[in-house]
């Protein structure tokens, strides 16, 4: 089977490990399969990925095996090791520092495949990841980021209000897009250090986010906008503000 296995092609590799044939065989069968086949050297990046998360799943516990995997250059990959060796010590923690750094060398394609599989961990650490990644200066990357943390049911909105006085002025206007799309009543506590703040987008997408809020408790701020220095602020808040 590992012959025929090889025989396909990368795409064809992953679709396999979904299929029937081989999700019914014995545990152990497969288990085999999965090792062999990721110590093969013969092996995409996102089959080896796909295989180390099924043996995650299959209960394979084996860290010196995962170890192996740790230094591949595909976060992906990476990413599924630390997922495996974290579930294996008992703690939800795969690595915050050095997944930062690997995703900071990696192209973007890879990057924004690496984000994808960072948005599907639901742990704290996945998602401080995600906080940390808004200072990527791709916005691909950013809007990811931020499409994630407006829609998740829950998230520590708190964290993200603390970055903002030492985030850089994409991860600022990321911040504020995102606690505006929440509609979360934390803007009010940084609004004035906003309104004032020395980017034209952070106060662009500041006056974005509090239309989002109740009117009568943003009307203020919305008011002192209209006095901004730039016309496009301005015009859109005069605007705003007589709809109010």
């Amino acid at each position: 089977m590992t012959k025929d296995f090889f025989n396909l092609s990368p795409a064809g590799q992953v679709k396999f490990l979904k299929t029937e044939q081989f999700i019914q065989m014995e545990k152990s069968q497969r288990v085999e399969f999965l090792k062999e086949i990721a110590l093969s050297g013969n092996i995409s990046s996102k089959c080896l990925a796909s295989a180390l998360k099924i043996l995650r799943e299959l209960k394979f516990r084996d860290g010196a095996f995962y170890s192996k995997f740790l230094q591949h250059p595909d976060s992906s990959v990476t990413l599924a090791c630390k997922k495996a060796l974290s579930e294996r010590s008992g703690v939800k923690d795969f690595g915050f520092y050095p997944m930062r750094e690997l995703l900071k060398k990696q192209n973007i394609e890879k990057k924004m495949a690496a984000v994808a599989n960072i948005i599907r961990e639901t742990d704290q650490s996945g998602e401080d990841l995600l906080y940390s990644l808004l200072n990527e200066d791709n916005l691909k990357v950013r809007e990811m980021i931020v499409k994630e943390l407006s829609s998740r049911a829950q998230i520590d909105e708190r964290k993200l209000l603390n970055q903002l006085p030492h985030a850089i002025w994409y991860n600022r206007g990321a911040i504020v897009e995102i606690l505006g799309n929440r509609r979360s009543r934390l803007l009010l506590e940084i609004v004035d250090k906003l309104i004032v703040d020395a980017n034209v987008e952070v106060r662009m997408k500041l006056l974005e986010a509090l239309s989002k809020l109740d009117r009568e408790q943003v009307k203020e701020y919305i008011l002192t906008m209209t006095k901004d220095p730039h016309t496009r602020i301005c015009r859109e808040a005069k605007r705003m503000y007589a709809t109010i």
